[in-house]
């Protein structure tokens, strides 16, 4: 009878591992993170935690993709993992919650976007966390723009354009696209979500020719074994870090409060009919300036790209209608085609405008010029020509 009773609560045992929430199992691992100052203590502790030796365990990790391993929390198993946890939680911590407040403000953007691709990971949508904090101003030492981090070369493969109006780089739906499309050639290219992440950050060719040359074909036995660059080599293990964070903030000693973005507007998509001047938009319309920069930070200047009719911004919910009833003081710049003119030696603004029969002041503001007095010989101006 002992034996009977013994079996069953093993069994009620197993059946509660098996189905409640992963993260009751984790008490030990968690206060690891508990306190959120540095110390190299802190550092190995973290490193050296055993998840087999803790009294209630974490899930096994084999066999799993790290997608599915982030959000059962298996993938705090493997030690690279939890030491990056342990520095984004600590003297990473201001970074980390400036990311994911940021990330608010376009994940819904970028969740839209993601429903046009099949089969790509829901969490793919938080690589920008680790790749510029969304920022879409970020910058990197290899010229690499915006929140999902392309450098020219691989911006013009995909799309995007770089000129003097418009960096799509920093265009967040039209960056997005072009991520979720390069994303799933890499998957395609290597039959691995895995290691299309590490192709994202070292190179297609880069990958390829580490793999061919040293023989490993799995992304675990490729970061293990030294081969890979620094960089890549803890790309997927940061990027995991991040993302737990993310999902699991408050198991991680980081109240929500915390993460809410000091603005969040409603927005919608808005398309212009003609070049319009920014400050008109918050002149006539009412927009605030500093949201218009917020979800439309590839504009470069005063001024949507004048080449282009139907240019759409991203604006809050409202602003077509305000820009209806002022159509006649915002589309002020109605011209029929635009010129590009090479400075010659010698000449002059007014010069220029009369050969094209335009206004030097819509040069002045088209071109951006604070000193159009000092015109210097290859300088590219856009002349309007109504």
């Amino acid at each position: 009878m002992k034996k009977i009773h013994y079996i069953s609560y093993l069994l009620i045992f197993i059946i509660l591992i098996e189905f409640v929430d992963t993260k009751l199992f984790c008490k030990n691992l968690l206060e690891l993170y508990s306190d959120p100052v540095y110390s190299e203590e802190g550092l190995q502790n973290a490193i050296n935690y055993n998840p087999d030796n803790d009294s209630i365990f974490l899930p096994k990790l084999e066999g799993k993709d790290i997608f599915t391993a982030i959000n059962d929390l298996s993938i705090c198993r493997i030690p690279d993992v939890r030491k990056f946890l342990y520095i984004y939680l600590t003297k990473g911590r201001e970074y980390t919650i400036t990311a994911i407040k940021r990330s608010y403000l376009y994940m819904p953007l970028i969740r839209e976007q993601m429903q046009h691709y099949e089969g790509i990971p829901e969490d793919i949508a938080l690589l920008p966390l680790l790749e510029s904090a969304f920022n879409p101003y970020a910058v990197s030492k290899s010229n690499a723009v915006g929140i999902w981090q392309f450098v020219p070369s691989t911006a013009k493969v995909l799309g995007l354009q770089i000129n003097d109006f418009v960096d799509e780089r920093r265009d967040i739906i039209k960056s997005t696209n072009a991520a979720l499309r390069h994303l799933n050639h890499l998957n395609k290219t290597f039959n691995s979500w895995e290691l299309a992440l590490l192709a994202y950050n070292g190179g297609c060719g880069y990958l390829s020719r580490t793999m061919k040359a040293n023989g490993y074909h799995h992304f675990y036995d490729l970061i293990e074994s030294g081969v890979l660059r620094k960089e890549t080599a803890e790309y997927i293990y940061r990027y995991a870090a991040l993302a737990l964070i993310y999902k699991y903030p408050e198991l991680f000693s980081i109240e929500k409060d915390l993460l809410k973005p000091d603005n969040d507007y409603d927005i919608e998509l808005v398309e212009l009919r003609y070049p319009v001047r920014i400050n008109l938009l918050t002149e006539k319309c009412n927009i605030p300036s500093e949201v218009i920069k917020l979800y439309n930070p590839q504009l470069k200047r005063n001024i949507t790209p004048p080449k282009e009719r139907n240019y759409i911004l991203l604006l809050p919910k409202g602003s077509k209608e305000k820009i209806e009833e002022y159509k006649d003081e915002i589309y002020t710049l109605k011209f029929t085609s635009i010129y590009t003119h090479k400075v010659k030696s010698g000449e002059t603004l007014s010069q220029i405008a009369k050969r094209y029969r335009a206004s030097p002041k819509t040069i002045i503001m088209i071109n951006n010029l604070t000193h159009p007095d000092r015109l210097y010989p290859g300088n590219i101006l856009y002349i309007p020509v109504f």
